[in-house]
């Protein structure tokens, strides 16, 4: 059911119109999982790789494409001076194992228009930026313990809970920068939508990245031990 998992290995629209052109015409509609034999996480689960793994991301603006073009060698230091306008701090506390490794610079970078997201770490502040404008969308304050990352501030003028800033903050680190196969939460305002149209959105804030839905917590979803 889930073969991807044998490999180890909301919302207000954006300061800067993407003007992102999506259909999912021709591909296959997502599938729902309930928590069992063959889904490997304790909570029922939307599959959309159907939908988000066969599309091309593609935009009507030149300008946008120009910027990621330009935008790939950009290290992410000028966003250490930045702040967001209108934005509010939502306290959080997530932790990620970390070797004790100080962080500085690019944590990732986006390869293609199908991936979304810019990452960079800079004093004590991870800065999530869309790829596309190079907007700064997250400032996360975090702690270096040695043993651990600890985020314990998101800052953002984006619409919604702390908690669900805190849990797309949460599958962005793992999906993107830990290279794991999670699911992304899926809107209040998404719920009782179509399959298609959830990974359709999906798609649009998180790109290929986004595989996974649920409407489920994700700071307290776990991998079933089977």
């Amino acid at each position: 059911m889930f073969g991807i998992f044998k490999k180890k290995n909301q919302n207000k629209p954006a300061e800067k119109d993407e003007a992102e052109q999506v259909s999912a015409e021709g591909l296959n509609e997502p599938q729902w999982y309930e928590a069992g034999v063959g889904n490997p996480f304790n909570e029922r689960i939307l599959d959309i790789r159907t939908i988000t793994l066969n599309m091309m991301a593609t935009t009507k603006e030149k300008w946008i494409s120009e910027n990621f073009t330009q935008s790939r060698s950009d290290n992410g230091e000028k966003y250490t001076d930045s702040e967001i306008d209108e934005a509010t701090a939502f306290p959080c506390d997530i932790h990620y194992p970390h070797n004790g490794a100080t962080l500085e610079g690019v944590v990732f970078k986006s390869d293609s228009m199908d991936v979304k997201w810019d990452i960079y770490a800079y004093g004590a502040w991870f800065y999530f930026v869309r790829s596309w404008t190079s907007e700064l969308v997250y400032k996360v304050h975090y702690q270096n313990m040695g043993n651990e990352l600890i985020f314990d501030r998101i800052v953002t003028a984006n619409p919604g809970s702390g908690e669900l800033h805190a849990q797309n903050i949460h599958s962005m680190m793992l999906t993107h920068v830990l290279g794991r196969v999670w699911p992304y939460r899926i809107p209040d305002e998404l719920k009782g939508k179509n399959e298609t149209d959830i990974a359709l959105y999906l798609f649009t804030q998180f790109g290929c990245k986004a595989t996974l839905a649920t409407d489920a917590n994700i700071l307290k979803i776990q991998l079933e031990k089977r």
